[in-house]
């Protein structure tokens, strides 16, 4: 199994709450939209505002080809450039169990 993690820092000019609940829509519309969606979850920080980032996307995919399948989606290519104008700072890891 591949694990998918993506967090990001939002942007200040918005509304937090807003930016996650629309960053939590795009991303959880794709399960179903994507067929090697294993899971997906939206997560929002609670600890420690302003050292760690906002939000993150926590996905599985059985290997790595559906996770390539996910990135290059034209659906996940829509909600990432969307995700972009919200956000200042992104990270990611990838890791296999």
């Amino acid at each position: 199994m591949i694990s998918h993690v993506v967090s990001w820092t939002l942007r200040e000019d918005l509304d937090r709450a807003e930016s996650i609940a629309r960053i939590r829509a795009l991303l959880t519309g794709l399960t179903g939209t994507i067929g090697s969606i294993r899971s997906l979850e939206v997560v929002e920080n609670v600890a420690y505002p302003g050292e760690n980032q906002d939000v993150a996307v926590v996905a599985s995919f059985d290997d790595l080809a559906g996770l390539d399948e996910y990135q290059v989606h034209p659906e996940h290519q829509a909600a990432a450039a969307e995700i972009r104008g919200l956000v200042t700072g992104r990270a990611a890891i990838d890791w296999e169990s």
